[in-house]
């Protein structure tokens, strides 16, 4: 069953965060590809940064979206960003502590990746529990 006044009220609340969504993945793109190519430039840290301000833009409007959702909504959303940040922390935890002994290490991109993948299924989880 599709509810298309939910769809429609969920890409309301979306669309502020798409142009910064568009904004970011441009600017990582050019980080990316632009950093290691140009290691000895005095502008490869500010260029290595710029993906920072369209993220804040993110963090905000994330944050602006979550004050109008209802309050079932926002207890999901705080419940997966908790089970995100947990889950999260013990994988940290125990990479460290595999380091220790010559285990390897995470990159910060596969700890976010990580991170968003464990919001996502938090966010699943929370929905199918509340139905």
């Amino acid at each position: 069953m599709i509810d298309r006044k939910r769809i429609k009220k969920r890409a309301k609340l979306i669309r502020p965060l798409l142009l910064p969504m568009v904004l970011y993945i441009g600017l990582l793109f050019l980080a990316v590809s632009w950093v290691p190519q140009n290691d000895s430039s005095p502008w490869r840290y500010v260029v290595a940064l710029l993906p920072i301000i369209p993220g804040i833009w993110i963090a905000l409007g994330v944050v602006q979206m979550s004050s109008k959702l209802d309050e079932m909504e926002r207890r999901i959303l705080l419940e997966s960003a908790a089970f995100s940040f947990i889950l999260t922390l013990l994988l940290l935890l125990s990479m460290g502590l595999l380091g220790l002994v010559g285990g390897p290490k995470l990159s910060s991109i596969n700890i976010l990746f990580v991170m968003c993948v464990l919001l996502v299924v938090g966010k699943f989880w929370g929905n199918w529990r509340y139905r």
